[in-house]
């Protein structure tokens, strides 16, 4: 109780407290105060946009969506033309807002497991939104935000591999929320045999981290016949958590699996509660699920899942591509809650990496390695492909002359994590093939598994 007392305390002393939010969202009890309340975050977002954002002013003067700067038409929403990575890069600075510096703006890229690498700015108040929709999910599943419980996050680390100092605010951030940080980036089994000891003896109230991860930690338990504490939650997020995955994680830590959708570029877009419904939090962001003509599938229908982000006011995403595919549902859930319910999340391409030992990598940490070249701008495009099990192709799309040290430096990092004998072959080439449906893969391995 003393460090959530103290966290509060920081976090409402630097204005990132998100107990207002919180509150806002709490009151939202039926589907007529979500959709009214969504309409009026997507009205107010609207006339900003049109006020202060270069990039929209010109398509809403060309749609006539707002009129004499503060009356929406919302029938001429879907008029607006769909955001790509493509289009949000080469429109950069007219995509940022004018008052943005007035704001506690920060820098953050895309993480997620397909297209580019996406740079974009956003702002405390965006950010505070998000936690409050992190509260609110945790809350839906039965925990009690307001008493803290041990909490282990199996989650990538790029520092604890290279040896780096994990950041005094995220030090600070998980002492004061009782929480333990296994890396999944290094999942050999040395490693392995420690997390199942920490959670053991840590015996955590919730267990947050990668869906492979997860199942793969739950394998090898298993293959070695290993007791695992059985925590109160296990919440699986960043990767597609498939049927026979949920089932093994389940069985091996003795409770359910919740699944948590959300991307680097829209964090928290959809929760699952007990009874196994994936709800929208559309207080949060505005989903729509579009077929390849841009027009709203039929419910039980798969399509293209756009979003447009309701509170980021210093980058605004409106109508964006996200990347995944997805199905709307059409029954009431059980559990009583008025938000839309996300049947189905497809599409999402990320890929393990496997060592002849059998030993599993997430995508992420070549999605993670690559992120930060990219970000300087000497990349474009990037795929990471295994080929054999000590052999790895790597497809650059230059933007300009790559240094030999950066290669090297990536080289000698793909190494710590796969092999000292892995043989890594660069492969300048002028695109990337994309799949059918438009996208292309970030990691591919070619073994069989």
């Amino acid at each position: 109780m003393i460090r959530r007392r103290t966290l509060d305390f920081l976090m409402t002393l630097r204005g990132t407290n998100p107990k207002k939010e919180y509150f806002e969202i709490k009151n939202l009890v039926n589907e007529e105060k979500l959709v009214k309340f969504q309409e009026e975050c997507l009205r107010n977002l609207l006339i900003h946009a049109y006020k202060n954002v270069p990039f929209y002013t010109r398509i809403f003067d060309e749609i006539g969506i707002v009129k004499n700067s503060n009356i929406v038409n919302p029938a001429k929403f879907s008029k607006i033309p769909i955001q790509t990575k493509d289009i949000i890069r080469n429109n950069q600075e007219s995509l940022i807002s004018n008052d943005y510096r007035q704001r506690r703006w920060y820098r953050n890229s895309s993480g997620g497991s397909t297209g580019e690498p996406l740079n974009f700015i956003r702002d405390i108040s965006y950010n505070k939104w998000c936690n409050a929709t992190g509260k609110y999910f945790q809350n839906m599943i039965g925990i009690d935000v307001n008493t803290s419980q041990k909490n282990i996050l199996l989650w990538g680390s790029d520092q604890d591999i290279f040896g780096g100092r994990i950041d005094i605010k995220e030090y600070v951030q998980n002492f004061l929320t009782h929480t333990k940080l296994l890396n999944c980036f290094k999942m050999d089994e040395k490693n392995m045999e420690k997390y199942i000891k920490t959670i053991n003896l840590f015996k955590p109230g919730s267990i947050l981290g990668y869906a492979g991860s997860l199942y793969e930690l739950c394998q090898y338990a298993e293959r070695k016949k290993y007791k695992l504490f059985t925590p109160k939650f296990v919440i699986s997020a960043a990767e597609t958590l498939r049927d026979d995955m949920r089932q093994k994680i389940e069985e091996v830590f003795g409770t359910k699996v919740f699944n948590f959708y959300g991307s680097r570029e829209a964090a928290g877009l959809a929760g699952e509660c007990r009874y196994g419904s994936m709800h929208i939090f559309n207080f949060n962001h505005l989903i729509e699920i579009l077929d390849e003509n841009n027009q709203p599938v039929k419910k039980n229908e798969e399509g293209k899942i756009v979003v447009t982000t309701l509170h980021n006011y210093s980058m605004p995403f409106i109508r964006y591509e996200i990347g995944d595919m997805g199905v709307l549902g059409d029954k009431i859930c059980e559990c009583g809650s008025s938000l839309p319910i996300l049947k189905k999340i497809t599409g999402r391409i990320v890929e393990h990496f496997i060592k002849e030992n059998g030993e599993r990598v997430p995508a992420e940490f070549f999605i993670h390695l690559f992120g930060v070249v990219c970000n300087r701008g000497n990349i474009k495009k990037f795929q990471v492909i295994q080929e054999e099990y000590k052999t790895i192709r790597i497809l650059i799309v230059p933007v300009s002359d790559v240094r030999e040290a950066e290669c090297k430096d990536i080289e000698d990092k793909i190494k710590v994590v796969m092999g000292k004998d892995v043989k890594i072959i660069w492969e300048i080439v002028d695109d990337i093939t994309k799949t059918k449906s438009g996208k292309y893969f970030y990691t591919k391995s070619l073994i069989k598994k």
